[in-house]
């Protein structure tokens, strides 16, 4: 049984937490990211790559950056996990985290990439702490999800 109330929720949720993390500048996680990966990862079936352009959208709008960045990154990215989620599950949790990192940094370089081309200057090389405050955040965003999709019937 599919429950897209469940992850429609979570994805709100990393809203929320992306804008209430935000003071906290480069130290903050991408949320956002860290939520459609997991769910890429986990059920691969409930997030197309028009669900994952328009939380990029959301998450442009959300942080202030050009629109269809971060919609750009996400879709490249979340093709990737997609294509890769059946060897990412049986991963262990901390190999997860390391390749979560990886994902990051190439997501991180694409944005300075993309701002640089742009000539924005709207992120800068700090932007790095993201990728690793979210590979460290992961367990935590895993195990949280993993319960309420377990919880749910989510398959």
């Amino acid at each position: 049984m599919n429950n897209p109330l469940v992850i429609m929720l979570s994805t709100f949720i990393s809203v929320i937490l992306t804008i209430s993390t935000f003071p906290l500048g480069y130290l903050s996680p991408d949320w956002m990211l860290l939520i459609i990966l997991y769910w890429m990862i986990a059920v691969p079936s409930m997030y197309n790559l028009y669900t994952v352009w328009l939380i990029g959208i959301i998450a442009d709008v959300t942080v202030g950056s050009i629109l269809g960045m971060n919609a750009l990154v996400y879709i490249f990215l979340s093709f990737i996990v997609k294509k890769l989620h059946k060897s990412l599950r049986y991963f262990t949790i901390i190999q997860q985290s390391i390749i979560i990192l990886i994902v990051f940094l190439i997501k991180v370089t694409f944005l300075i990439w993309i701002d640089s081309l742009l000539g924005s200057e709207i992120f800068n090389i700090d932007m790095y702490f993201v990728a690793l405050s979210s590979a460290l955040l992961w367990p935590a965003v895993f195990y949280s999800l993993r319960y309420f999709r377990r919880r749910y019937n989510i398959a």
